[in-house]
């Protein structure tokens, strides 16, 4: 048992540092703590006693905070490009356009590919607006 926390602490503190795989941030951290969310609103939702859903409401607005931070840490940064580079970038974008926009109409390709981190970081943040709306009820 202490072996699973040992496993925990390194993964907390490893996030913190920004060192932590944005894959198990999203997958490991972020589906269960949406799951455990999920079963504490219903929870509140059904015992009526103030003092127990503010508590809960606001260790959880403390956790989904972090993992906003913790995502924004280990996310891959984006390189830094000088004007020439973005202007290639940008002609390159340019011709690839037509045949992309054929692709997707054609059905071959997907009309949105989402950004994990972002849907993450979306997710989140309706966590942390649904519980606040707890604490100021």
């Amino acid at each position: 048992m202490t072996d699973i926390f040992n496993k925990i602490e390194t993964s907390f503190r490893a996030s913190l540092r920004g060192e932590e795989s944005t894959d198990k941030l999203i997958y490991v951290w972020g589906i269960i703590s949406y799951v455990l969310a999920f079963l504490l609103n219903k929870l509140i939702k059904t015992v009526h006693v103030y003092f127990f859903g503010t508590t809960i409401s606001a260790v959880l607005i403390c956790y989904f905070a972090w993992h906003i931070y913790a995502l924004k840490k280990c996310s891959p940064k984006k390189p830094k490009l000088t004007k020439e580079e973005k202007q290639k970038l940008r002609e390159e974008k340019r011709k690839e356009f037509g045949k992309k926009l054929m692709r997707k109409l054609l059905l071959q390709e997907s009309f949105t590919k989402w950004d994990p981190i972002f849907i993450s970081i979306v997710i989140d943040a309706f966590c942390i607006a649904q519980f606040i709306d707890y604490i100021i009820r």
